[in-house]
Parts: structure tokens; sequence; C-alpha cells
């Protein structure tokens, strides 16, 4: 569903908050975010927009007169946009009339317009003219209102009576105690499936937390059995928009890794994902179908490590896991562009189970990337696609 946004693209704040997840094998470790407080109480039901049985839903406590909280508006129209269907946004007031003179007014103008079925036209129209009305008087807001109103399609009498009124001012303290009880005090506060948004700042990061969340309904109970044939040879090749990464795999130094890999490439799980982190002369990562480097198979497995194998050249594929955290590696997985073992505690780390044996160029050329370094790669270039990985046994 496309909404008519009424000159909302026009908005931008940059603001960069520090990463709290990590997704590539240099990263912090990853951690995993609380679900909010107070489970047991039920919020007030909010404005809704986008299908009940959405995969994703996004719950956004918002102040119409914040300016952070309209640059995520922008951003969650474009998300919309992009994955039609698949996204519900729910819009939860918190208010801070404290700080802001003009929030509590703008609650209640977009109440009335609610009344008459165009909240999302007034919340577009409040957050796409922010600039405008954040200087002005409340007095000179409250004419401004009106426009609005006449914009958005309303029946003006109808909607300066109710706002003359006071029709709506019950709900500025009623807002305010109903995030309190949830424990959210500012905003602007996002909920992805309950859970606490806190990833990078930007358009970018919201839609890693789209991709991840959507990445769940293809999610294994448990990982696979072992169906390989150690007593054969396996031989993978990574299809890509680049050319062919042809790999030899190693089952009997690392049987659990190697079936894991053949598992989920017969399965299609690598299917249409991209290198989504390369850094050259160190490595490249991949396995991740959401492309955060965040995702996983809903499951682990066992290291193999040990195995003595080492990083002593390029070209070494190995299974990723976060720094540290041992027993959870899942489906990423590195190739190497250097002997690693003099760059850090590789060895012993991180379990290989393969080596390039074709194609080491084409992984050499990969587009770098860094999507947790939002200093240098602000708005990170598309990841070089990979189309399928292919096995062959013999």
């Amino acid at each position: 569903m496309r909404r008519n946004l009424i000159g909302l693209t026009g908005l931008l704040l940059v603001t960069v908050l520090a990463l709290s997840w990590g997704g590539n094998v240099t990263s912090a470790v990853q951690t995993t975010p609380t679900s909010t407080p107070a489970q047991d109480y039920t919020p007030l039901p909010g404005h809704t927009l986008g299908p009940e049985d959405a995969p994703v839903t996004i719950v956004m406590y918002g102040d119409f007169q914040c300016e952070l909280c309209a640059r995520y508006a922008r951003d969650l129209a474009e998300l919309i946009d992009r994955y039609p269907g698949e996204l519900r946004l729910i819009w939860r007031h918190l208010p801070d009339p404290d700080t802001h003179d003009k929030a509590a007014l703008a609650l209640q103008a977009s109440e009335a317009a609610a009344v008459q079925g165009r909240f999302w036209e007034m919340h577009d129209q409040l957050f796409a003219h922010l600039p405008e009305w954040a200087t002005l008087t409340p007095d000179e807001f409250r004419a401004e209102l009106s426009a609005y109103a006449a914009v958005v399609g309303l029946d003006v009498a109808r909607f300066e009576a109710e706002l003359d009124a006071g029709t709506y001012a019950w709900m500025v303290e009623a807002a305010r105690r109903d995030a309190a009880n949830l424990d959210i005090v500012g905003v602007p506060q996002l909920l992805f499936n309950g859970i606490p948004y806190t990833g990078r700042d930007d358009l970018f990061g919201l839609e890693d937390a789209v991709r991840l969340e959507l990445l769940t309904a293809r999610q294994f109970d448990a990982p696979p059995p072992m169906t390989i044939d150690l007593s054969r040879s396996y031989r993978a090749t990574i299809v890509t928009q680049q050319g062919d990464i042809v790999l030899d795999l190693f089952p009997r130094d690392a049987p659990q890794a190697v079936n894991n890999f053949v598992f989920l490439a017969r399965a299609g799980w690598y299917d249409d994902m991209t290198f989504f982190y390369v850094v050259p002369g160190f490595l490249a990562q991949t396995g991740d179908p959401s492309d955060t480097g965040r995702g996983s198979p809903g499951y682990t497995i066992p290291d193999e490590h040990t195995n003595g194998l080492i990083f002593d050249r390029e070209g070494l594929v190995a299974m990723s896991h976060p720094v540290g955290v041992p027993e959870s590696a899942g489906s990423q997985f590195f190739i190497t562009l250097a002997p690693l073992q003099t760059l850090g505690d590789w060895n012993g780390q991180y379990t290989i189970f393969g080596l390039v044996i074709d194609g080491l160029d084409v992984v050499r050329n990969l587009t770098p990337r860094n999507p947790n370094d939002p200093i240098n790669f602000p708005n990170p270039p598309p990841g070089d696609r990979v189309i399928t990985i292919t096995i062959e046994e013999f």
C-alpha cells in the first residue's frame, strides 16, 4: 500500500548512533535485545497501517514535533513501499509537551483527523511541514492546522470544533502513562515484532532489521542430520554475478561444517544472497540471506577448529561466528584474502572446511563493503550477488 506523501521525502536529518550489533568475524560479540518490559501490559491500540497478518510489525512511539521522528517516519514510509504486504506499522503517541510546545496540539490534530479516517494523511502533513511550523507560536500553529485539515480533505468545521473544545486533550497524558508502563521514556522508539530496535540509525539499518525479521520464516528447527559420506569428495561452486568460485570441501577434517554447508546449499538457503562484508587483503564474508551479517539458519553447529588446519594462506574457507562465542556458527562463512595467522588469534577460533581451487580472482575483485562502519560506508554499495551454490559429490 502506497500512501500519498505530502512532501515527506524532502525531510532529512543526518544522525548516527552507536552500533550495537556485530555480524562479521571482526565485530563485537552479537547481543540479543530483550523484549519490552511489562509484557503483561496491554498498550493503547495506536493507529495501524498495513495487513494484520504481515510477518513484520513495527511499532513507533513518536512525537510530531521531534525531528528524528520525522526522519524515521520518512524511512518507514519508504520501507512500506519496498516491502508491500510484508510490513505493518503501528503509531503510538508519546508527546513531550515539556520540551515541545506544540506537541500536544499536534497530537490532538492527528486524532481529530483520525475520527474522519485521515490519521495517516495528517501524520504525513505534520511531519512534512515540521520545519515550517516548529518555529511558530502555538496560536500561529493552531491557525495553520486548519489549512492542513483542508489539504488532507477533512470536514474543517468539525475538525476545528473538536480541536478548540479539547476533545482529545485527555490523550496527551494517557499516551505518556501508556508508554511509561512499558518503560518507554523517549522518542523515537521502534519495536520490531516486539523487540526494541537498536541498530544503525538510518534507512539502511532499518531495512536490515526488516530483512532479518523476514528471514525467520525460512529458518530451520534443528541442525541437519549427518548425511554426507566421509569416504567421498565434495566440491562446491559459488555462482556469482562476477563469475564462479570453486571450492574443494574437507569432509574428513570438518565433517559437521561440510555436512551443514552441503545441506544448506542443496536446500537453496544460499540462493540470491550477497557478499555483505568484503575487506580487500583480509577476507570476504557471505552465507546470510538477509545480507545483514546477523542472520542465521535458526540453529548452530559444533566447532571443529582443532582439526590441524591453520590460516596460513589466502583462499581458505571457514565458518564465521560472533567473536569469542564458541559453538555459535550457523550458515555464514568467509574466504580469506591473505594469511590471517599474523593478524590476530585466528587459529583455533574458526573452523576451516574448504579451499578455493578456482576463481580466487573473483573473490579478490568483490566490491569492498562493511555495513557495520557507518563512517566509511554511510551508504554501503550493494554487495556482489551469489546466485546459487551447487554441490558435486564424487
